[in-house]
């Protein structure tokens, strides 16, 4: 949408399923390709990178919580704020100001980024488990890789989730806006 005077108004829409799927479905099968022809040359699997990604996945969930917290803020802790008289946190969907309207879409485009990326991790991941899986009978290399590339496949899952729960967190709720309508007074 374009009103002639500012150019393009920018948007940020919320990652699709559909654009998760082909993620993973590429990594899938660009890694199923890769470890069946260089799985000699390929370097150990180690556990310790799929803690560092569920270490990041729980910061996005904590940073998601956090954010849908704030915007929408909870109806009994405002019911308090009012008998009290204390001042309660802002009505749900207002930003205290632009620094933290910047922070909520540079944490959407952190979700977005994220979840993509958790996907095409869990799509190379679930290609290397599968292959490893199918190989683990008749190569003992196999059968030892295979534990943390199930590891490895469930932690992009929980950073993929966190992400896309991280980005659904920072959509700013509809605001009732009575002042700005002008068939009231």
């Amino acid at each position: 949408m374009s009103d002639g005077k500012h150019g393009p108004s920018p948007s940020l829409r919320p990652t699709s399923p559909s654009t998760l799927a082909v993620a993973a479905l590429v990594g899938a099968a660009f890694t199923l390709l890769l470890v069946a022809r260089f799985y000699q040359r390929a370097p150990d699997l180690a556990w310790y990178n799929s803690v560092v990604v569920l270490a990041l996945a729980a910061l996005l969930a904590w940073l998601a919580w956090t954010t849908r917290k704030a915007l929408r803020p909870n109806k009994k802790r405002l019911q308090a704020a009012a008998i009290d008289g204390s001042d309660p946190s802002p009505a749900p969907g207002r930003l205290d100001g632009p620094e933290h309207a910047l922070q909520i879409a540079r944490f959407a485009v952190l979700g977005k980024a994220a979840s993509i990326a958790g996907a095409a991790f869990f799509g190379a991941y679930l290609g290397f488990t599968v292959w490893l899986a199918v190989q683990a009978g008749r190569l003992t290399a196999a059968a030892d890789d295979l534990p943390p590339a199930v590891l490895g496949t469930v932690a992009c899952a929980v950073l993929t989730a966190a992400a896309v729960w991280l980005e659904h967190s920072c959509r700013i709720p509809p605001q009732d806006r009575d002042d700005d309508r002008p068939d009231r007074p």
